[in-house]
């Protein structure tokens, strides 16, 4: 069975395009799992509109943290996190509201789980025209040999991923001090289980205004606030032994 996580909020110009794009890949036992972060447009409505017994919608409240302020980012993190607390299927995919996957990304990433535990795809990247550029994102294996690495130059993107449930034995409950459920997973995934970087684009990564992921943008997180978010997931990390690794 196949759980599909989709964090949404105020997400109706491009969901239905995604939605579509995901549900003919499922099969009739498999599941979306659509958060929602309390909308105020057309959201809703697009997905009660399907009438599918595959989409399970949840309501999620935005929550207080200690560690951060709120932002698009922490949303998206603990709305995302929401979603996966209900996941029923062995395989896990995440998907952002507004991208478009390819036709086939799902039996390619199924065929790979069945050999790794942790699979992120590479992407190409569309405007909010839905024009795409010719050059994929990635150039060369993202995935690095050491924590350290990979806390520094963080290059995991949750909507190009997907995953065994068993990883959720460590991932989950995520700790308020997580700010990026992205490089959490990420991290977690690659340094405890067997993990694969497919080097074809499997998704259309939509670059626009409002993008809560910032994936292909540049950052106005000042340097202390980057240094404190890694610091803390490294404390988290530590809980789970990974020092060692």
């Amino acid at each position: 069975m196949i759980s599909v996580c989709m964090a949404t909020y105020n997400g109706e110009r491009f969901l239905r395009e995604q939605v579509d794009s995901i549900l003919c890949q499922l099969g009739p036992d498999d599941e979306l799992i659509i958060s929602d972060d309390g909308s105020t447009d057309g959201t809703l409505g697009i997905i009660e509109s399907y009438n599918d017994s595959r989409i399970r919608l949840l309501h999620h409240e935005k929550e207080n943290n200690s560690y951060f302020k709120q932002t698009s980012v922490l949303c998206a993190t603990q709305n995302f996190c929401n979603a996966l607390r209900y996941v029923s299927g062995e395989y896990i995919f995440l998907a952002d509201q507004d991208d478009v996957w390819h036709k086939d990304k799902i039996q390619i990433c199924v065929e790979q789980l069945k050999n790794s535990c942790f699979v992120m795809s590479n992407f190409s990247i569309i405007d909010e025209n839905g024009v795409q550029g010719t050059e994929l994102f990635y150039s060369e294996n993202p995935f690095k040999k050491t924590v350290v690495s990979n806390l520094l130059y963080p290059h995991f993107i949750g909507c190009c991923c997907c995953f065994r449930k068993e990883i959720l034995q460590r991932v989950l409950p995520v700790s308020e001090r997580v700010y990026s459920h992205d490089l959490w997973i990420g991290i977690v995934a690659i340094h405890f289980y067997d993990a694969c970087f497919l080097d074809i684009p499997l998704i259309q990564h939509r670059v626009h205004s409002s993008n809560a992921s910032l994936a292909c943008k540049k950052t106005n997180n000042s340097l202390l606030f980057r240094l404190k978010y890694r610091f803390l997931i490294l404390i988290e990390l530590l809980k789970l032994g990974i020092a060692s690794r």
